[in-house]
């Protein structure tokens, strides 16, 4: 039983406020890398202009004073030649030094700048070579650029002060500030959009995932999970009101599909899911609003209703089981899926999870095996239940261990009282609780994993009968149940031809029992197993007949030996007309129909004799036996015909 709570996913209410973070920095990030990349752009640029601006008025005056040579030698050593040249007159402060090379003398126009040069300007000057760059001190920042004319032997050094870029440069940082805080507004606000969208869809995705957490994939249902919440959540407030001496009230419904597996094997796992979907919209119709439904798994569901008393729950059960009666179509296919309830009710029947699905599960169990509809728990059932649970682990082991052994109950002429077959019937020999019968655990079998190889084990044992019975010169045929959950075991057929060759036992003693509701819940499979077994050349019949919708095309679609009358008609033969109108009804049909007919459940004389005079031929029943180990009825069977005293001693030795 799974008790664990798990809680619906919640929202995350962070998320908008993270993404905004998020995009937030990024934008900030963005932004300083802009600014960083563009001012260092501007730099760049701005060096480079400033520094042709330098070199070109260093080529200027290099050209001017080449072309006036002579008069520059008639002054060689006169600066105040130089500085009152219009030439050097004219030219900006910005240039804060030049200095002049002619005819080997040195002269310095402008002075205002230390001597004190880098080695790079020095070295340029002294090697006569043409060069240009940027010197830094504590003055500020200067552009320089050397030119030489070898013609003329006219050299020039400018050095300029970069004092137009700094403007330039913080001209372009203000620019660059305002924009990249309108961008990062516009970046906030774009954050905020796409955060805005990004969360919603988010939500919307956590929403969805929180809506597949608590609920069925398949029938929409809340699943189990939601329901552990619920009763939790229901629990501790029921502790609360205790505490204040106050009481809660609730009752728990397990619903469990009867036939389901049927369906799932027969017509498959699509029409299966097909059944729980329309099932689930069934159920929720008949609980109305004032209950909650869950799917708890498989063909499991559970009713919840906060606040009843058992009277309550109980009547809505009854409806449940009404409604869940009525015939399903789907696919122009009908299908007839009951239900079987389990009702617990708390506090009576527990006050933990655990304890309310374990008697819900016992009660329930407990009106599956009797066909009640629904069952209230109560503690009479728990031992039953406790039986029921121990069985269904060990069934494996027991069929590996062997532990299951045939009976055999004779089927006999009514007009000439010898035995002319027997049915094979399961019996399991626990080592703890004794023989049990069929009715104990032939619905965990068919239930369980292992009904394919339970039903193979079945036939093995019978044709390994029938062989000992003919070496000892026995000639009797053997009637063994095929469970409708065999009808799509592909294995089955060839496991009988195998069997049957392998004990060199004649197929026409093996006769094989399906009853009526399981060949009718998937006509057309059966007509195919059924089809196959006449081509192996065992016979077949139709178990209680009578308690289905039998029709005459029924009858004949299916195409067996045998039709056995269900013991329900046979009771009451002798005293309700109604009974015996069917058995004669029967009987006629299969006249018509050429197939025999074997009464059920005969347990007196008088109905022996009341359906011999109706013309029936064959029959079995306690009158004439109970089923009884092959160590008891195999003396009493004799080579060819069955003696009348045989009859009677089977009958003695059985009772």
């Amino acid at each position: 039983m799974i008790t664990l709570s798990k809680e619906p996913l919640e929202a995350d209410t962070s998320l908008r406020w993270r993404l905004l973070f998020g995009s937030v920095s990024l934008a900030v990030i963005v932004s300083a890398i802009f600014i960083s990349v563009a001012y260092e752009l501007s730099s760049d640029l701005g060096d480079s202009i400033e520094l042709e601006n330098t070199h070109e008025l260093a080529a200027h005056i290099e050209t001017h004073l080449s072309l006036n040579t002579s008069e520059l030698s008639l002054n060689p050593t006169s600066s105040e030649y130089f500085k009152n040249k219009h030439l050097f007159s004219s030219i900006s402060d910005q240039v804060k030094r030049i200095e002049v090379w002619f005819a080997e003398e040195h002269i310095t126009v402008r002075p205002f700048v230390s001597d004190a040069y880098p080695t790079t300007v020095i070295q340029v000057s002294k090697l006569n070579a043409e060069s240009s760059g940027f010197i830094e001190n504590e003055g500020g920042r200067f552009s320089w650029a050397y030119k030489v004319n070898s013609d003329s032997g006219v050299s020039v050094l400018i050095v300029r002060q970069v004092d137009t870029l700094s403007r330039a440069l913080e001209y372009v940082a203000q620019r660059l500030s305002i924009t990249a805080f309108l961008t990062f507004w516009l970046a906030v606000w774009a954050a905020l959009v796409m955060s805005a969208l990004i969360a919603k869809r988010f939500e919307k995705s956590n929403q969805k995932l929180s809506f597949m957490a608590t609920h069925d994939d398949l029938t929409g249902l809340p699943n189990r999970y939601q329901l552990m919440s619920v009763l939790n959540k229901f629990l501790d407030n029921a502790k609360a009101l205790e505490a204040n001496s106050e009481r809660s009230t609730g009752a728990l419904m397990l619903i469990d599909l009867d036939k389901f597996k049927e369906v799932n094997d027969t017509m498959g796992h699509s029409a299966g899911d097909k059944v729980l979907a329309s099932i689930s919209e069934r159920l929720i119709d008949s609980v109305g609003t004032g209950a909650e439904v869950f799917r708890y798994g498989g063909d499991e569901f559970i009713v919840w209703l906060k606040g009843a008393d058992c009277a309550a729950s109980e009547i809505l059960a009854k409806q449940i089981v009404k409604d869940f009666r009525q015939p399903l179509l789907i696919e122009n296919n009908q299908f007839e899926v009951g239900a079987s309830v389990g009702v617990v009710c708390y506090p009576k029947h527990g006050k933990t999870i655990e304890n309310l699905f374990k008697h819900a599960d016992i009660a329930m169990y407990h009106a599956k095996k009797l066909r009640l509809g629904y069952q209230l728990f109560n503690q009479a059932l728990s031992a039953k239940s406790k039986l029921w649970v121990k069985l269904k682990g060990q069934l494996n082991n027991a069929l590996g261990q062997n532990q299951f052994t045939l009976y055999y109950q004779p089927k006999v002429n009514l007009t000439s009282k010898e035995i002319t077959g027997v049915e094979a019937l399961v019996r399991w020999e626990h080592p703890e609780e004794g023989l049990l019968t069929p009715g104990t655990f032939i619905n965990m079998v068919e239930q369980s994993s292992i009904v394919h190889k339970f039903t193979r084990y079945v036939l093995q044992q019978a044709i390994l009968q029938c062989r000992l019975w003919l070496n000892e010169g026995i000639r009797i045929s053997i009637a063994v149940n095929l469970s409708p959950y065999n009808l799509r075991d592909k294995k089955l057929i060839p496991f009988l031809r195998q069997q049957l060759l392998a004990h060199q036992v004649p197929a026409g003693l093996i006769e094989i029992e399906l009853t009526e509701s399981g060949t009718m819940l998937d006509v057309n499979a059966a007509q195919t197993m059924l089809l196959q077994l006449r081509a192996e050349g065992v016979k077949l019949s139709i178990d209680d007949f009578g308690t289905g919708m039998s029709s005459l095309a029924y009858i004949k679609k299916l195409n067996v030996n045998y039709i056995k009358i269900d013991r329900s008609f046979i009771t009451n033969i002798q005293s309700d007309h109604r009974d015996e109108a069917i058995v004669k009804s029967i009987l006629s049909l299969c006249a018509d129909l050429d197939k025999q007919v074997i009464a059920e459940g005969i347990e007196t004389l008088e109905q022996a004799e009341k359906l011999s005079s109706l013309g029936c031929n064959l029959g079995q029943g306690y009158y004439f036996g109970k089923p009884v180990h092959p160590i008891v009825i195999t003396p009493l069977l004799t080579k060819g015909k069955m003696l009348k005293s045989n009859i009677t001693n089977i009958r003695k030795t059985t009772t």
